[in-house]
């Protein structure tokens, strides 16, 4: 720092604040000539000795639960690969950076946090209350670790958290999921279809896969149809499992369904796949639908008619989150839910 000092012609302060962000009172010209020799200096702030100072670690860390899931499986789910990369670019376009923990021990995560003294925590994934109070370990319970403990309150956001309280005290960005169970279903029902399965990968649905379910209940009722407890297939987190469990499910005539309604793009592509291997034509044997609108929706063969989320904007809005709670800011909203929509292409029939 002395050495930039010199060479840009200032304070070693000076140099201090272009480096910790505290340039609101610094001339364009001093601030630019700084950063020029900066750069030209190949200057590395060091990390370590940042993580002492008073200035923070410039360090947000995203934790990724898998408690219901393999680890390998987590990095493989195109949900969670497009979360880890946008909240990554959104970190970093404001001047921090990442640390990424993938865990299903809500104490090790805390652990970590401290450990590398994290300015803020972004938790992706929670509990529905029945999880909860069954005793589920999820990462609901790092709030109560952290309100448990003195000596450190790392200001935490959720994406995609379901609690019980019903004022909800905590930050959480998700999506209007029980809508857009509900849209999708509605549009099943205006195509004829009366006898609609949700299916998920989970024996009963939880967090974002409950409030899609319940949405889809709730449109058939708006009908006087009936969602009956059959009428949610679990097909395994398991690759193998959910294979039997297609064909198992071809075999039986889909068990009088007319439309299938996966909780993912990625779980509706699988089942596509599989069902034009058995010689069954979608949309022409059975209707499939999905939800998110990623990649999965528009490679499949037909095309996938899906509920679109934007993760883009869940990770921008849980990064201006941590920022605000960082600086101590007020939260004036502390349940987003950002809209869906319907997108509509080929892999459902008029009946």
């Amino acid at each position: 720092m002395k050495k930039i000092a010199e060479l840009a012609g200032v304070s070693r302060s000076t140099v201090s604040h272009v480096l910790h962000g505290r340039t609101h009172k610094m001339t364009r010209e001093t601030l630019e000539r700084v950063r020029r020799v900066i750069e030209e200096n190949n200057y590395v702030p060091n990390m370590g000795g940042r993580m002492f100072a008073k200035y923070g670690s410039k360090i947000i860390g995203v934790v990724i639960n898998y408690d219901i899931r393999d680890e390998v499986d987590v990095l493989q789910d195109p949900f969670f690969s497009k979360i880890i990369s946008t909240l990554e670019h959104e970190i970093r376009t404001n001047g921090y950076f990442m640390m990424l923990y993938i865990s299903k021990d809500v104490e090790e995560s805390l652990r970590m946090a401290r450990t590398w003294n994290v300015e803020a925590l972004i938790s992706v994934g929670g509990w529905t209350e029945a999880h909860i109070s069954a005793g589920v370990a999820g990462v609901y319970d790092l709030h109560r670790l952290m309100e448990g403990t003195v000596d450190a309150k790392i200001p935490l956001v959720y994406i995609d958290a379901y609690f019980p309280d019903e004022d909800f005290p905590y930050i959480n960005v998700g999506l209007e999921d029980w809508q857009g169970g509900y849209i999708m279903t509605e549009y099943l029902i205006n195509r004829g279809h009366r006898k609609i399965a949700f299916l998920g990968d989970t024996e009963g649905p939880v967090t974002v896969g409950y409030a899609r379910e319940q949405g889809c209940k709730a449109a058939l009722e708006a009908r006087s149809l009936s969602f009956l407890p059959e009428d949610y297939i679990n097909l395994s987190r398991y690759p193998d499992e959910r294979q039997k469990i297609l064909k198992n499910l071809a075999k039986e005539g889909f068990r009088g369904h007319t439309a299938l309604f996966f909780t993912s793009d990625y779980l509706a592509a699988n089942a596509i796949n599989l069902f034009r291997d058995e010689g069954i034509g979608v949309p022409r044997d059975i209707s499939v639908c999905g939800f998110d609108d990623f990649i999965f929706a528009t490679e499949s063969r037909p095309r996938l008619t899906t509920v679109r989320q934007d993760v883009s904007q869940k990770a921008f809005h849980a990064v201006q989150q941590a920022l605000a709670l960082i600086r101590k800011e007020e939260i004036s909203e502390k349940n987003i839910r950002l809209p869906v929509s319907l997108v509509i292409r080929d892999s459902v029939a008029a009946l």
